[in-house]
């Protein structure tokens, strides 16, 4: 009698005999199977896990000492968390009304003060369900994942981010103008949220350590860093134009265009932040949440397949926050432009992940950007 799962990706995470590294199934002695076709040690390996001990020997669960007892979930912080939301949801209610009849009432004190109140219980609404999360999944097997949901990070990292850039863009601090480092400012925020989320609620409460996320942290790990990025480059190259040719193809099928996500420079400063935000500081926050982190821990309840189609469908998913800044056009049909145009990009650096760790996908992506950036670069005229 089977679970369900198939075979060629091993056994179960549940089953305390395998790593669930992104190669395929490992011994207990930690040694690669060969069915992955990867020279990657399964201690360094994304998904790797341990007892009860992190120096454990990946994927060996002792009898010995016996498991701690479950905590009981902590109903309050449950309550909470909802009662945060409610709120939230309501001061954004009220901000809408405010909005409404501008012209009747003192309007921009009073938006300014519940905007930043509605965010703010948001953010804690969401802050404090995922405290509850590691409360209630702190009994889990020390091989499972035992933190928040991606999703239920995500959210709080992007209202959290929302909250600063709206504060720093009511106090005249932040501009979205190429060159004015407003950009790159939103963008280094957004990838401090990323890794202050990770950490917060993931490294910190020891639920996974950077190094069963990907993170070359051994010797050998290091050692093979050239070979990781030249793979992800490699790849994505040729995966680039075949992308391109199924966004123009369903660009014209669908009658859209996919949304100006990082606004064309008209100076020579503006180009310099144009490349380091798009090319380098956005794929590293990116690839640490979407690959490092969540196909990590869905990898560890749910084996590598599954893992790596539910995070492409969350990396195409989160991409359409793009399409609502963009606010042009049928929004409907450029959505569905740029979820489909995503999945494969997505799929291609979640599996460059999987074989070769974070290094691999990080390296991809960021070539992914840089390309298009080029592109745009190219087809810019600067002011002298």
């Amino acid at each position: 009698m089977t679970d369900g799962r198939d075979p060629a990706w091993g056994p179960g995470p549940s089953d305390g005999t395998h790593d669930p590294g992104p190669t395929g199934e490992t011994r207990r002695d930690g040694a690669s199977d060969s069915r992955s076709g990867s020279d990657t040690p399964a201690s360094d390996r994304p998904g790797a896990t341990a007892s009860n001990s992190w120096d454990a020997a990946p994927g060996v669960h002792s009898a010995w000492p016996p498991p701690p007892v479950t905590p009981p979930p902590a109903r309050g912080l449950f309550v909470a968390a909802w009662l945060l939301a409610f709120g939230g949801v309501a001061l954004l209610t009220a901000t809408g009304v405010v909005e409404a009849q501008g012209s009747a009432l003192p309007g921009t004190p009073l938006r300014l003060v519940l905007s930043v109140g509605a965010f703010g219980a948001l953010a804690a609404a969401f802050a404090v369900a995922a405290a509850y999360q590691l409360r209630a999944r702190a009994g889990r097997p020390p091989e499972r994942y035992r933190g928040p949901s991606p999703l239920i990070l995500l959210v709080l990292i992007v209202i959290a981010i929302s909250l600063v850039a709206g504060l720093l863009a009511a106090s005249g601090r932040l501009s979205l103008v190429a060159g004015s480092g407003g950009t790159l400012v939103a963008v280094s925020l957004t990838t401090f949220g990323y890794l202050a989320g990770i950490w917060l609620f993931v490294v910190r409460p020891h639920v996974l350590d950077w190094r069963s996320m990907g993170w070359p942290t051994t010797p050998a790990a290091l050692a093979r860093l050239p070979v990781d990025a030249l793979t992800g480059i490699a790849v994505v190259v040729p995966a680039y134009f075949v992308v391109q040719l199924l966004a123009g193809l369903l660009a014209v099928l669908l009658g859209a265009q996919l949304p100006d996500v990082v606004p064309a420079p008209r100076s020579v400063p503006g180009a310099f932040e144009t490349v380091l935000a798009a090319a380098i500081i956005a794929p590293f926050g990116e690839e640490a949440f979407f690959r490092g982190f969540s196909m990590t821990a869905w990898w560890r309840d749910l084996g590598l397949r599954s893992a790596l189609i539910r995070a492409t469908l969350f990396f195409a998913a989160a991409h359409l926050v793009n399409v609502i800044g963009a606010g042009t056009g049928n929004i409907a049909r450029t959505a569905i432009l740029q979820f489909v145009v995503i999945l494969p990009i997505g799929y291609v650096l979640g599996w460059l992940f999987a074989r070769r760790g974070i290094v691999a996908s990080m390296a991809g992506h960021m070539t992914f950007n840089a390309i298009s950036v080029a592109l745009l670069l190219s087809a810019t005229s600067f002011r002298t």
